[in-house]
């Protein structure tokens, strides 16, 4: 059954057709129950899964055409997801890619090991193959091959995590903000850390604020009522904008990103929030314009970082990310690797079963010849017979069985399986070989 992957990502398709075809969970459970099961049918699909995330919306699929004519269900697959979430297939086009065989199990095992994210090496995309999986598995669209193709991915990506640097050092400018006031100011629980802004940033650093396990948190907006929503959804304290003086004199850490066009933290205000008194506070300023004034480092006590000294840390933990790659990629490979072999054991198991039955029938029609010829035969005796015939025919078949399993090559492989069908005179219409072939 050869494997097929067709999707779209960030790579190659423009984010508002992403967002067109991305689906959220209640659109894949209403996508397995009735959108693709009678598509999947028609391109001769027996086994699908969809893995949607914000950056790539991939169907892979087993098809139950051996001869690897895939061209077909690909084009018919991109249909279906097309019309399920009702975009012109044509929009696809140039954006859409395929893979076949052994490089479809390789790319899921990429994906889930972060090395075709849009961040390299992020660890959100394993738990949603994880879930990808678990979707179509509860659904009854997947079955032994795809469970075995998602298998290696995960592997993949656990083991990437696990024995390598990929996901090490971040690389979202919130965290690392996160990340340099916990090396600056040490354990962020026994801090009190503010943050000034609610834009997308301010979210995105409250979330990692919350996830570094600050203990006292205190979030300020010039608009009230988004300090209140944020405060809320990170269990922080929503203070309003006049108490930003009080707010910051109350600080051990100060996170800023407003979006305001000019500085809103001057020195003139720090000054009149710390005073004189040298209490070491920590400001990073993660906006675009800065948010906090250069002479604020002058008061005394303070240490202030800004955007450029954030972004030369992401650029060093990419680096060194990109560094991890190589490892990454021989993860990959020996996953692919283990699949291949999974591969080949299933698709030779009926020839396998096949020729341990014939050598079994003929094991006991000169079993049943010789004890009629031998005539009165005691029990013990008889067993002992019949467990030298089956010990003989086990050595018989073992060194053709071992020399067909160490066969690598799938031209090879069927090639060898065709010569032993004929050579052994088995039945192909009742014992074919109908395993997973690469394609």
């Amino acid at each position: 059954m050869p494997i097929i992957c067709v999707g779209i990502s960030h790579r190659r398709t423009p984010v508002e057709l992403l967002e067109r075809l991305t689906f959220s969970e209640h659109d894949l459970q209403q996508t397995y129950e009735h959108g693709l099961p009678a598509v999947c049918g028609e391109a001769g699909c027996a086994e699908f899964a969809i893995v949607s995330t914000c950056n790539r919306t991939e169907i892979y699929a087993s098809t139950s055409d051996r001869a690897g004519r895939t061209d077909g269900a690909s084009d018919e697959l991109l249909a279906a997801i097309c019309a399920v979430r009702d975009v012109p297939v044509e929009l696809l086009a140039g954006h859409a890619y395929h893979f076949v065989g052994t490089d479809a199990v390789r790319h899921l095992c990429r994906v889930a090991s972060g090395l075709e994210s849009m961040m390299l090496g992020e660890s959100e995309v394993l738990g949603q193959v994880l879930a990808a999986h678990q979707a179509s598995t509860e659904e009854g669209a997947a079955g032994p091959v795809l469970e075995a193709v998602f298998q290696a991915a995960i592997r993949s990506g656990r083991r990437a995590r696990s024995e390598t640097g990929i996901g090490r050092n971040p690389l979202s400018v919130g965290t690392e903000a996160v990340r340099l006031a916990r090396e600056v100011a040490g354990d962020l629980a026994e801090r009190r850390v503010l943050i000034v802004g609610t834009g997308k940033m301010g979210r995105l650093t409250a979330e990692s604020v919350r996830a570094a396990g600050v203990g006292r948190l205190a979030i300020v907006s010039r608009t009230t009522k988004h300090a209140e929503a944020l405060a809320e959804k990170v269990g922080a304290r929503a203070r309003p904008w006049h108490e930003l003086v009080d707010a910051i004199r109350e600080a051990d850490v100060v996170l800023t990103s407003t979006g305001a066009p000019h500085a809103v933290l001057t020195a003139e205000l720090v000054h009149a929030a710390l005073g004189d008194g040298g209490r070491p506070v920590v400001f990073v300023d993660v906006a675009v314009p800065r948010d906090v004034e250069p002479a604020v480092g002058k008061v005394p006590g303070v240490r202030v970082y800004d955007i450029d000294a954030l972004q030369a840390r992401v650029a060093r933990n990419l680096a060194e990310r990109q560094r991890e790659v190589p490892a990454v990629e021989r993860i990959v490979e020996e996953e692919v690797d283990k699949f291949e072999e999974w591969r080949r054991g299933a698709a030779l198991r009926p020839l396998f079963a096949a020729m341990r039955a014939r050598g079994d029938a003929i094991r006991q029609r000169e079993l049943d010849r010789l004890f009629r010829r031998m005539g009165d035969v005691p029990e013990e005796l008889r067993e002992d017979i019949a467990r030298f015939s089956e010990s003989l025919v086990s050595k018989l078949l073992h060194e053709p069985t071992q020399r067909l399993r160490a066969v690598t090559d799938p031209e090879r492989c069927g090639a060898y399986a065709q010569v032993t069908r004929d050579l052994f005179g088995l039945d192909e219409e009742r014992i074919a070989v109908t395993g997973v072939d690469a394609a």
